[in-house]
């Protein structure tokens, strides 16, 4: 979530730096942006090498942007993931669906039968997070993937607070609908 060390004020103070050049400002918005990044693209994508490139390709397009004197105009944030967001469609696109890898459960202590039961749960909420629009499958990766309240969402997706309500409660309802079909309220 972004705390009040990340304000607006700041982030446009931080814009302006690096558009000047300053690498200092440029390395603040990579370390401050970067593991949201990555964390709101693994949850969409869930796949870590796919999610690094995501990540990394966001940073390239700052870069590129400041370069050639086109500062993104809207929030640094709302922009930074609005990239993202269009480098997950695109992946969606070019790549055909396959399989999601499951994430590697490095738990102690869980038998294997836990850790089985885990990995088919997560397996099962994958799937259904497939069949949700990717509007939906965003705003949930934003909510919960990432932590951003209802406003910040709304910034990032360039939609009203109470859009993004309805469209959580859409996407909420259709998950618990297609997990109550497969047994898993």
């Amino acid at each position: 979530m972004l705390s009040s060390d990340t304000s607006a004020s700041d982030n446009a103070m931080l814009l302006q730096q690096a558009r000047a050049g300053d690498a200092r400002a440029l390395a603040e918005i990579h370390d401050r942006y970067y593991p949201k990044l990555y964390r709101y693209a693994f949850y969409r994508l869930g796949d870590d090498a796919a999610a690094q490139d995501v990540a990394g390709e966001v940073f390239v397009r700052l870069l590129d942007t400041l370069r050639a004197g086109r500062p993104p105009q809207s929030t640094l944030s709302g922009w930074l993931f609005g990239v993202a967001a269009h480098l997950v469609a695109d992946h969606f696109r070019r790549a055909p669906r396959e399989s999601l890898e499951i994430l590697e459960w490095f738990t102690s202590g869980t038998s294997a039968a836990q850790e089985a039961e885990e990995r088919l749960q997560h397996q099962q909420v994958r799937a259904a997070m497939r069949q949700l629009t990717p509007e939906q499958q965003e705003v949930l990766a934003l909510r919960f993937g990432d932590g951003f309240t209802l406003e910040q969402t709304a910034e990032i997706m360039g939609k009203s607070v109470n859009a993004v309500k309805a469209l959580q409660f859409r996407a909420t309802a259709a998950l618990r609908r297609t997990l109550g079909e497969t047994g898993n309220d």
